[in-house]
C-alpha cells in the first residue's frame, strides 16, 4: 500500500495560484447554489481552554469529499484537511493554515467580482495579519486599482503590508487614520480579529462593497451597526452558518437593525437563483465565515496539479 501524500503549506503555495483558485471556487459555488455540491456547518467542541472544530463538504464534479479538523488554543491554531475519493479512499492530507489563507482571499475575490461597483479603483484593507497580503493580492486581481489603503493598529506593520504590495506593482500605501482609509473607497476589506468596529460606517461611500472577513465568532465585531443598517444587500458565504458565527450580524440583529430573513447566500448569487441589486446602486456587505467546500476546492486543485491531472473546472 502506497503512502498517502501530505502537502505542506509551501507545497500548496507552489501548486495553487489565487487566480485559478478563484475560478475554481466560482464553479464550486455555482454547483453549491444549484444543489450539485454540499457543505456542512462548522461544529465546535470546547473545554479547558482548548477547542476542536470540524466541517466537511462534497464536490461530485470531481468525485471528492473532504473536510477540515482543527485546534484553537490561546496561542494560535493548528489545521488539517483531508481529501477522499470513492476510488482511493483517503487521497491526501494538507496543512490547513496556508490553504485557509488563500481560500479566504479567493472568497473575497469572488464577492468583488460579482458585487463591487463598476470601475472601482480605490480600496482599503483593514488588518495586517495572515489575511492582509492575500487580500491585497485579491483586490489587485479583481479591480483596476489606482489607490489601495492599508490600515492597522500598528502603522509600521501597515507599511510592511503596503510595501509588500508595492513590490508587486500594486499601488498600496499605509494610512494611520481609519476615516482616511474608508473615505471614497469603493471596496473595503476587514481582515482583523477585532471585537469592536474598526471604522465608522457613516463614512462609507454610498455604493461601497464591504468584505467583512474577521468576524467569525458571535462575540467579534469588525463593522458597526451603521454599516449593516446602510447596506442595501447583505450576503454571506454561508447564510445558515452566519446566524451563529457572524458577529457583525448577530450584534446588529440583537440591536433590531438587521433581519436574518434578509441575508442572502453568495452561492445563490453566483448560481443565478438570487439577483443582487445592480452593482454600484448601494452599499453591499459580504460576511465571510469560511466553508469546507472552499478547502475541498483547493485540496482538489493542489492534488490534481501535483499529479499532472490539472484541467478546467468544466
Amino acid at each position: 500500500m502506497s503512502a498517502v501524500p501530505h502537502y505542506t503549506e509551501e507545497r500548496i503555495a507552489e501548486l495553487c495560484d489565487l487566480a485559478t483558485v478563484t475560478d475554481w471556487l466560482e464553479q464550486a459555488w455555482r454547483d453549491l447554489g444549484a444543489g450539485e455540491a454540499a457543505t456542512t456547518l462548522r461544529v465546535r467542541a470546547a473545554a479547558g481552554g482548548l477547542m476542536g472544530s470540524a466541517m466537511a463538504a462534497s464536490w461530485p464534479r470531481h468525485r471528492v469529499v473532504g473536510g477540515k479538523l482543527y485546534l484553537t488554543h490561546p496561542d494560535g491554531f493548528a489545521f488539517l484537511v483531508g481529501l477522499f475519493s470513492p476510488e482511493a479512499g483517503l487521497v491526501a492530507t494538507f496543512d490547513g493554515l496556508g490553504l485557509t489563507a488563500i481560500r479566504t482571499a479567493a472568497a473575497s475575490a469572488l464577492a468583488v467580482r460579482h458585487l463591487a461597483p463598476p470601475g472601482a479603483g480605490t480600496a482599503a484593507v483593514f488588518g495586517t495579519g495572515t489575511q492582509s497580503r492575500p487580500h491585497v493580492e485579491a483586490l489587485a486581481q479583481e479591480l483596476p486599482l489606482q489607490d489601495l489603503r492599508v490600515w492597522g493598529r500598528s502603522h509600521d506593520k501597515a507599511e510592511e503590508v503596503a510595501r509588500w504590495g508595492r513590490d508587486r506593482g500594486i499601488p498600496a500605501r499605509a494610512v494611520a487614520d481609519a476615516d482616511e482609509a474608508v473615505a471614497g473607497a469603493a471596496v473595503v476589506a476587514t481582515v482583523t480579529s477585532s471585537y469592536t468596529p474598526v471604522f465608522d460606517g457613516t463614512k462609507l461611500h454610498d455604493a461601497a462593497l464591504v468584505c467583512a472577513v474577521g468576524s467569525t465568532k458571535a462575540d467579534r465585531r469588525e463593522v458597526d451597526g451603521a454599516t449593516v443598517e446602510r447596506a442595501s444587500f447583505v450576503v454571506s458565504d454561508s447564510a445558515e452558518g452566519a446566524r451563529t458565527e457572524a458577529g457583525d450580524l448577530t450584534h446588529a440583529a440583537a440591536d433590531g437593525i438587521f433581519d436574518w430573513d434578509d441575508l442572502a447566500d453568495l452561492a445563490d448569487v453566483i448560481a443565478g437563483t438570487v439577483t443582487p441589486p445592480q452593482p454600484g446602486s448601494g452599499i453591499v456587505l459580504f460576511e465571510s465565515q469560511g466553508v469546507a467546500l472552499q478547502d475541498v476546492v483547493i485540496a482538489t486543485l493542489a492534488h490534481q496539479r501535483a499529479e499532472g491531472r490539472y484541467g478546467s473546472t468544466a
